[in-house]
This record gives C-alpha cells, structure tokens and sequence, in this order.
C-alpha cells in the first residue's frame, strides 16, 4: 500500500552549465563530474545553498562508459574504451592539479613498485593507475566506508584493496592490490560494494554476499558453509561457471525457473556457484585464506514475466544499491547536543524491476522492508536514507523509506520499550511527490542534492511546398516528422533537497487536512516526519541546520505523535507514553496543553490515561509540584474518578492539596464506597492530622475487608518497595495485628517478596538490641508466624521456619526479650497452624528445674514445636554458632542433648 501526499521535497533547480551534451556523470560529497564527448571530465562544485560552480576540466585517456567516485582517496574511477577495448582506469592527484592549473600527467600499471623516476616527481601532476582485465569490465562500484573497489565482469567480480604505499620518508601515495576474485555463475549486469558486503544482479537475479573474519576460538575454526576456493592462477573450469540459464535451454525449448527468495543462512541454497580466487598476500598464505569467509545473505530470483515478450521494453533488474547508515552519536540524550565520529550502523540493498522496486536489510538483520509500485515504467532509481527517487520517461517520483527506523533499532535497544519508540519499518511507504520532467535519462544523488540528466526527444519538422504550374495561390504542404535528439533538447539540472525541517513542517501542515476525516492517516503523515528527522539526527550531513533546531524539531514531533495516540482510540494506545517521554515535556505542560482544548472529547483518552497512570506510578524520586499534583488529581476527577485513590497514594503526589483530596475522596466515596476509599481517606486524615476522621474512616469497615483494601493499593503501607509510610507507623503502634495480616496478605497475591517484607519491618521497627530487646523485631516474627499459618507455598513456608528458628536460638542463647508481647500465644500457634507440633513434656520439666524463669516468651516451647515437627530439615549446628549455644543455660543445654527432640515417643499439651 503505497499513500500519495502532494509534498514538495526540493526547494530549488539549477541549471548545470555544462558546455557540451553529456554522455554520464557521477557525484560525491559536493562534487560533481560530467564526461562529455567520450573523453572530457568536467568538474563542479555543488554548495550546500544549491549554487553550480565549475571547478576544471581534465581528459580521460578513453571513451568513459561508466564512471564512478570514491570520496574516501579522492579518486576517480571509470570503465573506458579505446581501440575497440575495454579498460578500467583509476585518476588520482585530480584536485590538486586543477586547482594549481597543471596539466602534467604521470601513468603508471596496478600494484607496479614505484621505482626512482617516480621519487621526487611533482606533486601537481595527475596519476593514472591502469588495471589491466583478461575480460571487458561490465561495471564497477567503490566502498564509501574503506574506498576498496570491485569490478565485476562478466561472471566474475574483482576486489582491489587501497592502500598507502611509502615512497620516501616523506612522500605516500595510493596504490591498489588485487585480492580476491569471486567467479559467479551469473550472468552480471550491476554490482556494489560496501564494508565488505557485495552485491550483484543478473538478469532477473540478485545475489548478496558478505564477506566475514571467522574467529579462532581456541585455535579452531568455526564451522563455515562449503565453498569451493581456486588455487591461484589455476584455470577455473568455464562449464562449472556458466549462468543457470543456459543449462534450461533443452532441444528448443525455454524453462523458466519459479521466482525464489532466501534470505540469511537460507541464502547458501541458492544453487549458484560461487568459486574463491585468492590473490596477493592472501593468495600466499593459507591462514589468511582461513580467517577470511565469503557468507551468501541474499538471493532472490525472479519469473519473466510473459506479457513483456510481444513488446519491445526488456523486464530485467536495474538500480543496484547498496546504503550504508551512519551515526555520529544520539543527540536524543539528556544535555546538550554532542557529535562524535561517524560510524556504520545499518546497511541496506535496493534494486529495482523495471515497474516495482525492493529494498532490503543486510545489516544485523537480513529482511525485506518495503515494496515500491511504479505507475509508470523507472529507467532508474536512487536511494538516500531519506527518499527514494524514481524517474521515468517524464516524471521525478519522490517515495519514503525506512532506514532509519530500523538504524534506530540497531543503535539504541531501547526502541520499542516504554521509554522510546520509533514508528516501525513495515509502515506503508508513501508516495510524497510526483514532478514533470520531460526525457529523464540517468540520476544521481549526493547529500543535499539531486542530479538529473535530460534528453528530450525533438521532432524535427520539414515542410515542402510544392505549388501547381499557374496555379500559385494553392499550394500544397507536406510534413515530415523525424524523431531526432538536437543539440538544444538536453539539459543537466541540480535539485536541491529541502532542508528536513521545511519539509516537515510541509508534512504536519499537509497532515492537518487528514486529522478529523481520517485520524489513520493523519498519524501516517507524523510517523513519516519522525522518520525524516530520526535520519538527519543519526548523519549531520542530511540535516543542513544545527543540531539544537533539528532536536526541538523531533521533540515537537515526539508531541504530536503523543497527542494522536492518546486522543485516538488505536490499538497503539500504550505508545503515548515513550513519544510524551521523548518529547522532553513536562507532566504539567501536557496537562495544561488537554485542558485548553475545547471542543475535544477525547481531551484525556485511553492512551493519555495510560501515560498518566504509568507517571504517576512510576516511583518518581522527586514528587511533583503542588500545581501539577493538583493537575493530576483533576484529570482523574474528569476522566477516572475510580483511580483518585491509587493516584493519592503515588510517592510522587504527597505535594496535593489536601483539602482538595479530601473533598475528591468524600466525593467518591458518595458514589462508590469501598475499603480503599476509606483506607486512603485514613491516610489523609492522618496527614491533616484529624484523628476523629481517621477514627471514623477505619471503623467503617471490619479488619478482613480493610485488608482486602491493602492488597489493592500496596503503596498505601509501602513506598518504594520497603519504606514504610505514616499510615503503617500508625498501624503498628494501634493496630499492629492489622498491619502484620495486610503483609502476609500482600505475600500472597505476590505484591511484595518475602525479603522486601523483612526489610520493611526492620525499617519501621528499628535495627540492633537496645536494653536487652531482640535484634530482630517482634513485628517481624509476627509476620514471619502469621506467614505460616495462611501461607501454602512450600518454599516460603521452609525459608520461614529457618529464619523462626534462627530467631527462638538466638533470643534465648543471648537471653534477649522481644520489644512487645507477641501477637498470638503458643497455644494460638498451635490450633491455627500446622506447622508447629505437639510440646513434649520434657520443657516443663527444664523451665521447672531452672533457677530462674528459661522461657519467659515461649520461644523454647515454639522451637521444640518446630524442630518435631520438621525434625528432617533442621539440626542444633545449623542454626547456632558454638559461642550462642556456651552461653545458654546449663540445665537447658543438659537436657537438650539427653531428650531428643525428634525421637521422643511421649508427648503431652500442657
């Protein structure tokens, strides 16, 4: 599905003042090159305001059909034809000598040691490098990332590595080496080249390769897929390398294979041969050749398609591309905007038939993004990482894509989570712009700028009068109409790209128009800008304005797109939250912005409530001010009356207004009374310091149904896992059983761990022994106890009994009483819980035999229960240190060891 808007992606047009009708050119940066009349190189350089301005000219040493650049070695490279023969020639030294005027030129052969002529020459002059082929070179790319350059042949491609050759101590210059040649049973038309990933279609087939390091691991190599590696200079076998195609062609008859697709690891099935060829130092050393893996990543074939045979237009695969993704740092963070360095992030391929266009991943992930439908029949298409550019016979067509959606997601890995977002990369392209322009024949684009060539078909119109004899008032006229391309019917024009921030605010003043009669489309429109401005963020190059304008450019946009899933009722609802999030706004900012909207009925739809409730419950360290509290607190009035109490009880609101909850509160509970409306109306009593309306509120419902209040709102004990509230020290201080069954209920219905229950009683009673008290709170056995009677987890309920009976030693090793009575006695232990067994008679015997009272709290009686009971799990040893258990009396010690406790065979209750 492909949406059309009517944008306008450039801003100017320039003519080329280009002296003579050009036969191809090629840019880089901002530098344009124009090869006319076969052999003259005229160069522009192309500002970043769109002004043309010619630089010089050089000569090619032959007819140039096909030319390219590298921006990294500043070189030219061009496939050239003389003496009827094809020649790939690299020019160096280019700049430098048109900007001195000089005209010398020095040549010299691929990889030729640079002898003492060559020491000491001028360094004015332009160099000529000549690569020598066995067979004609079809087409040539260079790397944007390293500047290596491949060739491809006809069922070959050659890969030249550049690299800096010392001269002297002083002089370098570059020179390439010849490593590697990759025989392929294709039948090549276009090939790229990009940090190592090579491209390469045929006819109706595209091919991907990458080439890897395999990593030795213990002096192992992983596993590779088999390929076949040539020796160097043996002959290959020509009938092993021969394209598919031929081997179809059966007494006459012609079978086309079905279309295919395979992508990843799928890719080594694809049936086409691939032969290695190692060359220089690789060709010498066989280690080399091992860490070096030639990995197939993409193949896919196309069917023929049978309508085209009875017409003259030939259906096969054009526009080879491969785009690299660059990023110099993520400006979306906290503090001032800071580049670094750029680096490769994502890679992509794109490759086109010649009325639909595919692009593709072959980064991290190999997948297809998007799918691009021609209404009319593309001579060529060029893919930046913002638009795609089609043209035909007489139209400019301007596509979206999704690079940096999935740039994105390869650079930050928190794309999709609840703290960013980014719309996805199978989002519907859309078709921005469709402009005339009459005889396109190639294009190029270079940062900012579109290059297009022109050639308009003239007819030429010849007009004879012939006049009859004696008759010269009538005449006769006949027209001939030739079909000829004249010297004035060619143009070459510069298009400058508008800047990204003028063409998204086109888009969201465009998107307006869809807001109220298709909301669909409206967000559509949005998503595209936050793609735009996510790609000028990652590359400097794209953005043409500093990085502050483009940053409060995509935070706006951040504001948008969360006002659209918050007002709309999507199924994308929950993405409010990471766009407000990223938007940079304040909570009392956007709630301002909803209530002056008039009009709206959707002022706090589902997607804003969920941000809102997100926010809030957030555990925000610093609460907010008291103006957005009070803020919140009327979105819930307005929206969500029911959630008032959930939102009171947040760390981040203790700045409310009081009074103005208390009112909210007695105002819902009016409506629609329950426990947790009456505990927070406790809370808040208490923070008022009204003990009679807490009194009232806590008596309006029995114990069991206020901890059923509990459990619903955690934060109403608790803040921050373990910090215990006002309301909790209250409850511990006049209700302490309540508080000790809240926690054990929230235990329960897992709203809290059983460590986090430990730290918060240590919390809110106080650590270390003061006057003789336990170290560990009597609030805390309690819990730990009543956690045995209701609680039916096996694992709690053994981590409980250690942690019991740990505590029952150490109170009576160091003889230390609780900090308050116990809140249920042994006998309410014993009938409300299983897990403590029956007293045995032999601990009345000890306490009676004593000097003194030995088990004033029961502890001696509560650890025999436990240790009969589970006599299986627990020993003396492991839960007494040899000091505790010296320091216990001598007649408890006596008959500890002469009565065991898990063997006697009389017991009696008392």
């Amino acid at each position: 599905m492909v949406r059309v808007y009517n944008c306008h992606p450039f801003c100017s047009q320039l003519v080329v003042p280009v002296g003579r009708e050009p036969d191809t050119f090629c840019c880089g940066g901002h530098d344009l090159f124009v090869v006319s009349s076969g052999c003259r190189v005229e160069t522009f350089n192309v500002a970043q305001s769109g002004g043309v301005e010619p630089v010089g000219t050089f000569t090619t040493l032959g007819k140039v059909q096909k030319i390219t650049y590298s921006h990294v070695g500043d070189y030219l490279a061009a496939i050239e034809e003389k003496s009827k023969a094809l020649a790939l020639r690299v020019y160096l030294n280019w700049r430098r000598c048109q900007a001195k005027g000089a005209s010398r030129v020095s040549i010299r052969m691929v990889g030729h040691a640079l002898q003492a002529p060559f020491i000491g020459a001028p360094k004015d002059q332009m160099e000529i490098i000549e690569v020598p082929f066995s067979e004609p070179p079809v087409s040539l790319s260079c790397c944007p990332v390293k500047g290596d350059l491949m060739v491809g042949c006809q069922n070959k491609v050659v890969l030249f590595r550049l690299k800096e050759e010392k001269v002297d101590s002083e002089s370098h210059v570059l020179d390439f080496e010849r490593f590697l040649i990759v025989h392929v049973a294709l039948d090549l038309l276009e090939v790229d080249l990009c940090d190592g990933c090579l491209a390469m279609v045929a006819d109706l087939e595209v091919l991907v390769l990458k080439l890897e390091c395999v990593q030795q691991v213990e002096g192992e190599c992983k596993p590779q897929a088999p390929q076949k590696t040539v020796p160097v200079n043996q002959d290959i076998d020509e009938g092993e390398n021969e394209p598919a195609e031929a081997s179809l062609q059966k007494d006459g008859f012609v079978l086309f294979q079905g279309p295919l697709e395979l992508l990843g690891e799928d890719a080594s099935g694809s049936g086409v041969l691939i032969s290695l060829e190692w060359t220089g130092v690789e060709g010498l050393n066989t280690e080399v050749q091992n860490s070096l893996h030639l990995r197939q990543i993409l193949y896919r074939r196309f069917a023929p398609d049978i309508s085209q045979i009875y017409l003259d237009e030939k259906t096969s695969l054009h526009s080879l591309q491969l785009l690299p993704i660059f990023s110099a740092g993520n400006l979306e963070l906290s503090g001032p905007p800071e580049r670094k360095e750029k680096q490769m992030v994502s890679l992509f391929c794109f490759f086109s038939l010649p009325h639909i266009g595919y692009l593709y991943a072959v980064g991290n992930l190999v997948q297809e993004l998007s799918t691009y439908s021609y209404p009319e029949k593309a001579k060529q298409a060029v893919l930046s990482s913002q638009l795609l550019h089609v043209i035909t016979r007489n139209n400019l067509l301007c596509y979206s894509v999704r690079c940096s959606a999935v740039a994105a997601r390869d650079i930050d890995p928190e794309i999709d989570t609840n703290n960013k977002a980014c719309p996805p990369f199978f989002l519907p392209v859309s078709a921005l712009r469709m402009q005339l322009f009459i005889g396109l024949r190639a294009a190029c684009h270079s940062r900012n700028h579109l290059i297009l060539m022109a050639k308009a078909e003239v007819k030429a119109q010849s007009k004879r009068n012939e006049s009859r004899k004696g008759s010269p008032q009538k005449t006769k006229t006949v027209t001939n109409n030739q079909t000829v391309t004249g010297e004035a019917g060619w143009n070459l024009y510069c298009l400058q790209v508008i800047s990204t921030i003028q063409l998204c605010r086109e888009m969201v003043e465009y998107s307006l128009k869809y807001k109220t009669c298709s909301p669909q489309s409206y967000v559509h429109l949005l998503s595209e800008t936050h793609l735009m401005l996510k790609a000028a963020l990652l590359d400097p190059d794209l953005g043409q304005l500093d990085d502050d304008q483009l940053l409060s450019a995509f935070r706006e946009n951040c504001v948008q797109l969360g006002d659209c899933f918050s007002q709309f009722e999507t199924g994308d609802f929950h993405l409010t939250l990471p766009y407000y999030k990223m938007s940079g706004k304040s909570l009392n900012d956007l709630i301002s912005r909803r209530l002056l909207w008039e009009n709206e009925p959707q002022k706090f739809g589902k997607g804003f409530m969920y941000y809102i409730k997100h926010l809030v419950h957030e555990e925000i360290e610093e609460p907010l001010s008291a103006e957005t509290a009070d803020l919140v607190l009327q979105v819930f009035k307005l929206s969500e009356p029911t959630h008032i109490p959930h939102a009171l009880c947040s760390p981040c609101m203790n700045n409310v207004c009081l009074r103005t909850a208390w009112d909210h509160l007695e105002r819902l509970a009016s409506i629609s009374p329950s426990p947790l409306v009456m505990l927070t109306k406790a809370a808040v009593a208490l923070r008022i310091e009204d003990q009679q309306k807490y009194q009232m509120a806590m008596t309006r419902y029995p114990e069991m149904k206020l901890v059923s209040g509990f459990v619903d709102e955690p934060n109403l004990l608790r803040r921050h896992g373990v910090v215990a509230t006002e309301f909790s020290r209250e409850l511990e201080r006049t209700q302490p059983g309540l508080l000790v069954v809240a926690f054990v209920a929230l235990l329960n219905s897992d709203k809290i761990t059983l460590e986090e229950a430990d730290l918060f009683f240590k919390g809110l009673c106080g650590k270390g022994v003061r006057g003789g008290e336990a170290m560990t709170p009597q609030a805390l056995v309690d819990f730990w106890e009543a956690t045995l009677i209701s609680c039916s987890k096996e694992e709690v309920i053994e981590l409980v009994l250690m942690k019991l009976v740990s505590v029952y030693i150490q109170r009576m090793a160091r003889k230390l009483k609780p900090d308050r009575k116990p809140l249920k006695t042994v006998k309410e232990l014993i009938d409300l819980c299983g897990h403590f067994g029956p007293i045995f008679p032999w601990i009345h015997t000890i306490n009676e035999s004593s000097s003194q009272l030995l088990d004033p709290c029961g502890d001696l009686q509560k650890l025999q229960m436990v240790l009969s009971e589970y006599s299986s799990i627990f020993t003396v040893e492991k839960d007494m240190t040899a000091e505790e258990f010296g320091s216990v009396n001598v007649d408890f010690v006596w008959f500890f060891h002469r009565h065991k406790i898990c063997s006697s065979s009389s017991a009696t209750t008392p």
